[in-house]
C-alpha cells in the first residue's frame, strides 16, 4: 500500500489551512477599529444613525468604531472609498438607497459599480415619503391635486438634481400622467422652505423636512407614499389608500462592505447590527428622526435591492435624469 506524507503534499496542506482560516476570520474580526463611512455630510441622518450604530457596535464588539464623513457627488465619493478599501470587514459604508440604486444610472461617469463592488449587509432604516403641498393649493386629496395639476403648471421642489425627491416626482408624472416640474434645491431644509413660503406648489420629501411645517398648519400632507400610515400623521392616508398604489416612495438606508469581503464577516457584522437595531433606545433615537429601525438578511436586503434597481432604473431613464 502506497502512503503519502503531508511534507509530499503542499496543496494539500494549503487547501486546509484555507478551509481552516475562513471561520477563524470570523471568530477574530474584529482585528482593529472598524470604520462606518458616512458620505454625507455630519448632523445629517446618516450621520447620525452611523454614530448611533458606532456606539453600539463599539460596546458589542469589543473594538472602536469610528465614524467617518466623506461627502460628496450625491454620496459617491464615500461610496467609492469603500469599494476601493481592504475587503476584511473593517471599513463599512452607510448608504442611502439612492446611492446604491439610483446613482447608477444617473452618474453615467460613474467609477465604481454599487451593485457589483459593494456587498450587502443589512437595511438599517427606512422610512416614506409625503406627498405635501402648499396649502393656498385647493386641494384636499391626491387625485384632487392631480385634477390640478392637469389644468395648471406646478412644480414640485427636492433637495437637488438626481436625489430621491427628484425621482419621486418622475414617479408621480409617470403614475399620474401629469407633467409636474421638478426644482432643485442644495439640501431638504431649502427645498422644504419653499413649499413653506409657496415658491413652488408642493413636494415629495422626507417626515424630518416637512412634519414641521406640516404640523404648523401651513403645509398639507395629501398621502404617505409608504406602505403604512405615518404614526406622526395618522389621518393622512397611504398612496395606496389614496387610490394610487404604484408611487411607493422609501427612503431607506442600508450598511455594505467591499464586494470580497468574507461570508462569514459579513455574518457576524449583520448579527451585531441587527441585535443594535432591536434596543429600545436606538428604536427611540430612530424614531425621533421619523425612521423605522429595519434590520434583515444579506439575501434579503440583495433581492430588495435588485427590485429597487430595476425600479428606479426604469423611472430615471424615462424622465432622462443625468448628472455629467
Amino acid at each position: 500500500m502506497r502512503t503519502f506524507s503531508l511534507s509530499c503534499t503542499p496543496l494539500l496542506v494549503a487547501a486546509l489551512t484555507l478551509t481552516a482560516s475562513l471561520p477563524l476570520a470570523a471568530q477574530t474580526f474584529p482585528t482593529r477599529p472598524i470604520h462606518i463611512v458616512a458620505p454625507f455630510v455630519p448632523g445629517g441622518p446618516v450621520d447620525i444613525m452611523a454614530r448611533i450604530l458606532s456606539e453600539k457596535l463599539s460596546t458589542s464588539m469589543g473594538t472602536t468604531v469610528i465614524v467617518e464623513n466623506r461627502p460628496g457627488a450625491g454620496g459617491n465619493v464615500g461610496a467609492e472609498y469603500v469599494a476601493r478599501a481592504a475587503a476584511d470587514g473593517h471599513t463599512l459604508l452607510l448608504a442611502s438607497g439612492s446611492i446604491l440604486t439610483m446613482n447608477e444610472a444617473i452618474y453615467p461617469t460613474l467609477n465604481f459599480s454599487p451593485s457589483k463592488d459593494l456587498a450587502p449587509i443589512t437595511v438599517v432604516g427606512d422610512m416614506p415619503l409625503i406627498v405635501a403641498i402648499h396649502t393656498d393649493v385647493p386641494a384636499r386629496t391626491l387625485k384632487e391635486f392631480v385634477s390640478y395639476a392637469e389644468k395648471r403648471e406646478t412644480f414640485f421642489s427636492s433637495p437637488g438634481n438626481g436625489t430621491t425627491g427628484h425621482a419621486a416626482t418622475a414617479l408621480l408624472n409617470t403614475t399620474a400622467n401629469t407633467k409636474v416640474t421638478h426644482v432643485p434645491y442644495k439640501g431638504g431644509s431649502e427645498s422644504a422652505r419653499a413649499v413653506l413660503t409657496g415658491m413652488v406648489t408642493g413636494a415629495i420629501d422626507t417626515p424630518p423636512s416637512l412634519l414641521p411645517h406640516i404640523r404648523t398648519g401651513k403645509v398639507r400632507a395629501l398621502a404617505v407614499a409608504g406602505p403604512n400610515r405615518l404614526e406622526q400623521l395618522p389621518d393622512v392616508p397611504t398612496t395606496a389608500e389614496a387610490g394610487m398604489p404604484d408611487l411607493q416612495v422609501l427612503t431607506w438606508f442600508a450598511l455594505v462592505a467591499p464586494a470580497a469581503t468574507p461570508p462569514q464577516v459579513i455574518e457576524r457584522i449583520n448579527k451585531e447590527v441587527r441585535q443594535a437595531l432591536a434596543l429600545d433606545d436606538v428604536k427611540k433615537r430612530f424614531d425621533g428622526m421619523g425612521i423605522r429601525p429595519a434590520g434583515n438578511t444579506p439575501q434579503e436586503f440583495a433581492s430588495f435591492a435588485a427590485a429597487e434597481r430595476n425600479k428606479w432604473g426604469r423611472i430615471i431613464k424615462q424622465a432622462n435624469i443625468r448628472i455629467e
